[in-house]
C-alpha cells in the first residue's frame, strides 16, 4: 500500500520522533511504499527506507511561523501525493488519518502558565487542533488511550465513533526484568551512593513541572525510602525544596540516560504523579520491566493499571498528603506482594508488541480505504 506520512521532523529527538522512525522502518519492512512530507529529515532516512521524500523548506528562527508554514504547505501538497492513505502526526489538519500521540492540546494547555497559554504559538496550536477535529477533512483519529478520546470529544464534540484506540507499542525484550536483579541493584546503588537495603522509587521526567515533581518532593518529607530522579537537571526551585525539607540523603538526581532500562530493573517502584500525559512511554516501559507503579489518573496509561492488582493509582497527584498516603501504602506491602504486582504489570503490557501495534494500524488504514471506496 502507498502511504503518506506527515510530520514536520523525522529526526531522533523525542518520544514521538523515535516512534515515527520505528513506525516507518516496520511499514517498509512489511512492503509498504512510503511518501514522507517533512521539513526536517534524518539524513539516512530516505536512503535506508527507500521512502520518497517531499521536503518543505521551513523558516528558521520562529517556531510559530514554522508551524503555520508547514501546515499550509502540507495541506496543499497532500492532494498531489500518489498515495492510498495519508496520515498526520502533528499540527496539520488535512489527511485521511491522524494520530494524536501527544493527547488533547486543549486539555494540556490548561496547565501552562498564563504567558505561555495566551502566547501566539499556543493559540495557533489550539486553532489548528480545533480545525483538525471539526473540519471533517480527517476520516478517523487514532489515539493511544481512551482518556484522550474522551478529552477530545469533550473539547470539540468530535463524534466518538471516529476514534480508534491503539496503545503505544513497547519492546518487552529490551524492557524486561533483570536476570540478576540483586547484583544489578547493588552496582547501581553503589554508583548512586544509595543504600541497597532501602526501598527505591524511580521518577523519570524531562518536564518536572508537568510531571508533578514539586508535590512529590514535599510528600517525600514523610517517606522512609529513596527517590531516584532521572532526566531534566534540577533547577534552583527543586534544589531549594530538597534542602529546606532535609531530603539530601534520600534523593538522587540522575541525568537523562539511554540506560534508563537498568534503573527500571533496579528500582522497587515507579512513581508518576503527572499532571497530564496521553499515555507515557515510561509507564509502559516500567511495567514491562516488572516494576510496579504508582500512576497518576491524569495519564491515559491508566487504561492498563488495575488498582492493587498491577499497581496503584494516584487519584490526587497534586495533593501532598494524598501522594504520601499512596507511597506509604506501597511501602507497607511485603516483598512477595510487590513482586506479584510487578509480574502482573509485565503481563499486562506483553501483548503490546510492535507486531500487534502494526496489525491494528493496518486494520484502521484498510478501514479508511474501504470508506473511500464506498
Amino acid at each position: 500500500m502507498r502511504l503518506g506520512l506527515i510530520y514536520h521532523q523525522f529526526t531522533p529527538r523525542g518520544g514521538l520522533e523515535g516512534y515515527l522512525l520505528e513506525f516507518c522502518k516496520r511499514l517498509c519492512a512489511a512492503g509498504h511504499d512510503l511518501h514522507i512530507i517533512a521539513g526536517e529529515v534524518m539524513p539516512k532516512l530516505e536512503h535506508d527506507l527507500g521512502a520518497t521524500l517531499h521536503r518543505i523548506p521551513l523558516i528558521k528562527g520562529s517556531a510559530l511561523l514554522r508551524m503555520w508554514q508547514f501546515e499550509r504547505a502540507a495541506r496543499e501538497l497532500v492532494s498531489e501525493l500518489p498515495v492510498d492513505v495519508t496520515i498526520g502526526f502533528g499540527r496539520t489538519t488535512t489527511h485521511d488519518l491522524h494520530r494524536a500521540g501527544g493527547g488533547c492540546h486543549a486539555a494540556y494547555s490548561q496547565l501552562l502558565p498564563p504567558w505561555k497559554r495566551w502566547g501566539w504559538k499556543n493559540q495557533l496550536e489550539l486553532k489548528l487542533e480545533r480545525e483538525l477535529y471539526t473540519s471533517g477533512r480527517t476520516k478517523l483519529f487514532v489515539v493511544n488511550s481512551n482518556e484522550v478520546a474522551k478529552q477530545i470529544h469533550a473539547a470539540y464534540g468530535t463524534d466518538e465513533k471516529l476514534f480508534r484506540v491503539i496503545h503505544t507499542a513497547v519492546d518487552t525484550e529490551k524492557f524486561c526484568p533483570a536476570p540478576e536483579r540483586s547484583a544489578l541493584r547493588a552496582k547501581i546503588c553503589e554508583h548512586l551512593k544509595s543504600d541497597p537495603a532501602r526501598p527505591a522509587f524511580l521518577f523519570v521526567s524531562l518536564s518536572h513541572r508537568r510531571k508533578g515533581l514539586e508535590a512529590l518532593l514535599k510528600a517525600w518529607a514523610g517517606v522512609d525510602a529513596d527517590l531516584w530522579i532521572v532526566g531534566q537537571p534540577l533547577n534552583f526551585r527543586y534544589r531549594n525544596i530538597i534542602a529546606s525539607l532535609g531530603l539530601e540523603s534520600k534523593v538522587r538526581a540522575i541525568g537523562a540516560s539511554s540506560e534508563v532500562g537498568l534503573l527500571y530493573q533496579a528500582a522497587d517502584w515507579f512513581i508518576h504523579p503527572t499532571l497530564y500525559d496521553a499515555c507515557a512511554n515510561t509507564v509502559l516501559q516500567s511495567m514491562a520491566c516488572g516494576l510496579p507503579g504508582l500512576i497518576s489518573v491524569n495519564d491515559g496509561a491508566i487504561d492498563l493499571v488495575r488498582e492493587a492488582e498491577n499497581g496503584f493509582l494516584l487519584s490526587k497527584p497534586t495533593e501532598v498528603e494524598a501522594v504520601r498516603t499512596i507511597i506509604n501504602k506501597a511501602l507497607s506491602l511485603g516483598e512477595d506482594e510487590r513482586l506479584k504486582l510487578g509480574m502482573a504489570a509485565r503481563k499486562t503490557v506483553q501483548s503490546l508488541t510492535w507486531e500487534a501495534h502494526l496489525s491494528k494500524w493496518l486494520a484502521v488504514i484498510q478501514e479508511v480505504t474501504d470508506k473511500s471506496v464506498t
